[in-house]
Order: C-alpha cells, then structure tokens, then sequence
C-alpha cells in the first residue's frame, strides 16, 4: 500500500501574494478616520445624555418613581461612547456609575448622595478632565471607586 499525499492550494496565502489591495499603513489611516467621523456625534450623543441623567435623577429631579433599569440604559449610552472622551477619565467614572446603579438595583434601594457625587464627578471630568493633573484626576476616580465599591482590576 502507497500513500499518497495531499496538499490542497492556500487560498490565503495565495491572496497574501497578489498584488494590489490595501496597504497596511493607509488600511489603518482610513479605519482612523472613519472613527474620527463619528466622534462629534458620539460626544453630542454623551452631552445630551448627562443632560437627561439630571434632569431625571439629579438632585432638582422628582426621584419618587425613579426605575434602576432607566438610570442603567442611560449609563450604558455613555459606556457606548465613552471612548471618544477616554482623556477626560469619564470612561472610567461611568463604570464606576454603572457598579453603583448595579449595587442599588441588588438592594433595592437608592443611595442618592452617591448618584450625586458621580453625576457631578462625570460633568465635571467632561468640562475639565483632560486639563486636569493625571494624579489629581486618578484621585477623583479612586474616590467616586470607594463610593461605588468598583474594582477596576477585576471587572
């Protein structure tokens, strides 16, 4: 008995061989901006949204009927655009507001003045964030941290 092998064609490779296509350099410049289109309607899209947050559950709001499952939505359309204002450090504060919404829902009960202190934490990071001192703007997520009991490390 013989064997007799095979070696079917590398389809990939042969592709990797062709000549044309992209190179990688302008591949990743035009995946770039095509993000950077997005970024003033992502930014308008967080602005708006910690707009509704205060006016719905801020400290001026009427909070007798407030639903953890709203404040939560509003939170994850920050999270969906946080990445556009990551220099201002409201990426890390939202999750640290996502933990504490997630904390009151599993309680049930609501712990306003930390609603507060985060509402406040994520207009101010988005105002003057990015001009803040890095460690003075690490001190303010460990605080809004220990409000929450976020853990960034193990998320």
């Amino acid at each position: 008995m013989s064997v007799r092998k095979f070696h079917p064609a590398n389809r990939l490779g042969a592709m990797i061989k062709q000549k044309g296509g992209m190179l990688v350099q302008n591949a990743i410049a035009a995946a770039e901006a095509g993000v950077e289109s997005l970024r003033e309607a992502s930014l308008k899209s967080l602005d708006d949204t910690l707009t509704e947050m205060e006016a719905r559950f801020g400290p001026k709001a009427d909070r007798s009927d407030a639903a953890f499952e709203d404040l939560y939505a509003l939170c994850l359309r920050i999270v969906d655009v946080a990445g556009f204002a990551s220099e201002t450090g409201v990426d890390k504060a939202i999750m640290s507001f996502c933990n504490l919404v997630d904390n009151c829902a599993e309680a049930g009960t609501w712990r306003w003045d930390s609603v507060d202190v985060h509402l406040d934490a994520l207009r101010l990071l988005r105002s003057v964030g990015a001009q803040l001192p890095p460690a003075d703007r690490a001190n303010m997520l460990e605080g809004l941290y220990r409000v929450s009991g976020f853990r960034p490390g193990e998320s």
